[in-house]
C-alpha cells in the first residue's frame, strides 16, 4: 500500500505503512462482549438480521454518473444506491495518490474512507465543501449571510480544488445518510440502530462497485476500509462499525450470503471528530468548557455557580430516570447485541417522557452562552461559510452529480432530526458499548477533537475514553499525553496538539480548531489522517 504525501505542501515524503496483519479476534474464533465469550460459529447459526433473513442480492440497483467537478483529474462516481424504499446518495473521489509518479496501479493499494457527517440529518456534503473534500466554493462576492436568498441565487458560481482534501492520501466516499439527508430520500429511520443496516448495505454496494471497476482495470484489490465522521457520527460510527464486523462474521460463514454477492468488508479502523458518543458521560463537559476551560468563559460567574449547584444535579437525576425509569429494566448497555446477535429495532421503552425532559432541561443552558458560535468558542471565531448551498440546488449541479431533479438539497434535514428526537436517540442511547466492543476486537480507533469546539468538546471525549470497557482500559488510564505536530515544507515541525494512545485507541486534541477540524486546521487534519492510515495510531 502506497501513500504519496508529496501532493500536500505540509507532507513531503511518501509514507509506506505496514499492510500486514488482518484484524483478528483476541481469542481465535471467540470474542469478548462485556465479560461474555461468544462462540462465533454458534452465534452465526442463531443470529438473523434484516439482510440475512431476506433474499436481496448485492449490489442493489445503482444509478451512477461520473462527475468532473472539483478535482477533474481523479476518478469520480456519484449517484444513488437504491434499496427498496430507500435511495442513498453518495459521491466518490479517487485518490490523487494514483496520479503520483511511481504509483503502480496493479500492485499498490489505496485505502478507502467512507465519511459520515452528523446532525442527525446533516449531509456529508458539509465535509466535502467545508472541510476535507476536494470541493471548495469560490464566491464571486465576499460572503454575506444577510444577503437575501433570491440575490444569492443569482450569483455566478465558481468551484475550485481543495489542496488539503483527504483524497490526497485515500479514496474517499461522502455518503448522505440516514435516508432523508442531503440528496437521499425515502423511508426515514428514527434511530442510529435502525440506520445501521442501510448504511452497511450502502457501503457494501459502493465497495462491490469500486472493486469491480478495479478488477476490470487490472488494479490492485481494495484491502483496507475505514469509517470516518464527526459530531453525531460519534453515535453512528461505532454502531455501524460493530454491525459491519458482525455481518463480516455472518458472511465469512455463510455460502448463501456470498453467493448473493455480499462480501467481507475489510474494515481496518475508524475515526471520529468531535463526536457525541454518550450523552450522560459528555453532558457535564459543557459546564467545564463554558466555565473553566483554556479559552475565555462562555458563562458569567453567577451562571457558572447556578449551573454547578442547581442545573447539573437536576440534569443528572433526569438522565438517570431516563435510563432507569419506572418499569424499565436497564438493558441498554449492550446496544444492538444480545447473545452475540445484532437486533436492529430500537427498544421502544427508550422513547420516554423522562428522556425528553432530560434532553430539554440539560441542553437549555447551552443557549445562555455569549459565544459567536457554539462550534468555536474563541472571541474571534470564524463562522464557517455555507455559500455553496445555493449552487448545490441548481439544476446544472444536480445533473453533474446525478442527484434527483425532484430533490431540493437541504444541508440539515428537520424531518430527520425530528424523527431522531422523537425516539430520544441522543439522550437515551449510547455508542459507548459498541465502541468498547470494536476496540476489544482490535479495531484501531482514532478520536480527535478541535479544542475550541463547545457543542461536542474535547473534555467530553476524554470522559468517554476513560469510561470505555475494553482490554486496554488500564493502559489508557496510565498513558500520558504527548505533543503532536505536522511537518512543514521548510522541515520545521508545527505544534498542532497533544495525543494519548494505548493499544488500538488514540485520542488527539487539536489546538485552535472548532467543531469541523479540517476547516480550521487543514494541513494538520490531512497529516493526522495519513499518519493514522499508515500506522493505525499517531506519533
Amino acid at each position: 500500500m502506497l501513500f504519496n504525501l508529496g501532493l500536500v505542501a505540509a507532507c513531503l515524503a511518501a509514507v509506506v505503512p505496514d499492510a500486514a496483519g488482518r484484524l483478528q479476534t483476541r481469542a481465535g474464533a471467540r470474542m469478548r462482549v462485556h465479560g461474555r465469550s461468544i462462540d462465533l460459529e454458534r452465534a452465526a447459526e442463531q443470529c438473523t438480521s434484516a439482510i440475512y433473513a431476506s433474499n436481496t442480492t448485492n449490489p442493489p440497483p445503482m444509478r451512477l454518473t461520473s462527475p468532473t467537478l472539483c478535482d477533474p483529474d481523479v476518478r469520480q462516481q456519484s449517484g444513488y444506491v437504491d434499496m427498496e424504499d430507500k435511495h442513498i446518495f453518495f459521491w466518490y473521489f479517487g485518490s490523487r495518490t494514483r496520479l503520483a509518479k511511481g504509483f503502480n496501479a496493479s500492485t499498490d493499494t489505496v485505502p478507502l474512507v467512507f465519511w459520515f457527517s452528523g446532525g442527525p440529518g446533516c449531509s456529508s456534503q458539509i465535509a466535502n465543501w467545508q472541510e476535507n473534500g476536494p470541493c471548495q466554493y469560490k464566491p464571486s462576492v465576499p460572503y454575506d449571510a444577510s444577503m437575501p436568498d433570491d440575490a444569492r441565487k443569482r450569483l455566478p458560481h465558481s468551484v475550485q480544488r481543495n489542496p488539503y482534501a483527504w483524497n490526497a492520501v485515500a479514496d474517499v466516499v461522502f455518503i448522505d445518510q440516514p435516508v432523508g439527508t442531503g440528496f437521499s430520500y425515502g423511508a426515514m429511520p428514527s434511530s442510529t440502530e435502525a440506520a445501521a443496516d442501510p448504511a452497511w448495505r450502502t457501503m457494501q454496494a459502493i465497495y462491490a462497485q469500486l472493486s469491480a471497476t478495479a478488477a476490470a482495470a487490472g488494479e490492485a484489490a481494495i484491502t483496507d476500509v475505514y469509517l470516518f465522521g464527526e459530531s453525531y457520527a460519534g453515535r453512528y460510527i461505532p454502531v455501524f462499525a460493530e454491525y459491519a464486523m458482525h455481518m463480516n462474521d455472518q458472511i465469512d460463514q455463510s455460502e448463501a450470503l456470498r453467493a448473493r454477492g455480499y462480501r467481507h468488508l475489510p474494515l481496518r479502523g475508524v475515526g471520529i471528530g468531535n463526536g457525541l458518543v454518550d450523552f450522560p458521560l459528555q453532558r457535564n463537559s459543557a459546564y467545564k468548557m463554558g466555565c473553566d476551560s483554556t479559552y475565555p468563559a462562555l458563562f458569567t460567574s453567577q451562571q457558572c455557580k447556578y449551573l454547578r449547584s442547581t442545573i447539573l444535579p437536576r440534569c443528572t437525576k433526569l438522565v438517570e430516570s431516563c435510563y432507569v425509569g419506572p418499569g424499565m429494566n436497564n438493558t441498554s448497555a449492550d446496544g444492538m447485541r444480545s447473545g452475540g446477535c445484532s437486533h436492529l429495532a430500537p427498544e421502544p421503552w427508550r422513547a420516554s417522557a423522562q428522556c425528553a425532559e432530560a434532553d430539554s432541561y440539560c441542553n437549555s443552558p447551552l443557549e445562555w452562552t455569549t459565544a459567536v458560535s457554539t462550534y468555536d468558542v474563541r472571541p474571534n471565531a470564524r463562522m464557517v461559510p455555507d455559500d455553496y448551498i445555493e449552487y448545490l440546488r441548481t439544476p446544472e449541479f444536480k445533473r453533474a452529480v446525478g442527484a434527483s431533479g425532484t430533490i431540493d438539497y437541504v444541508e440539515c434535514s428537520d424531518p430527520v432530526f425530528n424523527s431522531f428526537t422523537a425516539s430520544v436517540d441522543e439522550v437515551s442511547r449510547s455508542a459507548k458499548s459498541s465502541l468498547s466492543n470494536i476496540l476489544d476486537r482490535n479495531l484501531p480507533v482514532l478520536l480527535y477533537s478541535g479544542d475550541a469546539d463547545f457543542i461536542c468538546n474535547w473534555y467530553g471525549t476524554v470522559s468517554v475514553i476513560r469510561a470505555l470497557d475494553w482490554h486496554g482500559k488500564a493502559a489508557m488510564a496510565a498513558a500520558r499525553s504527548r505533543p503532536w505536530s505536522w511537518p512543514a515544507q521548510s522541515g520545521a515541525r508545527i505544534a498542532a496538539g497533544r495525543y494519548v494512545a494505548a493499544d488500538n485507541l488514540t485520542f488527539l486534541r487539536v489546538f485552535e480548531a472548532g467543531h469541523e477540524v479540517p476547516y480550521y486546521q487543514p494541513e494538520a487534519a490531512l497529516y493526522m489522517l495519513a499518519q493514522f492510515l499508515a500506522k493505525k495510531t499517531l506519533s
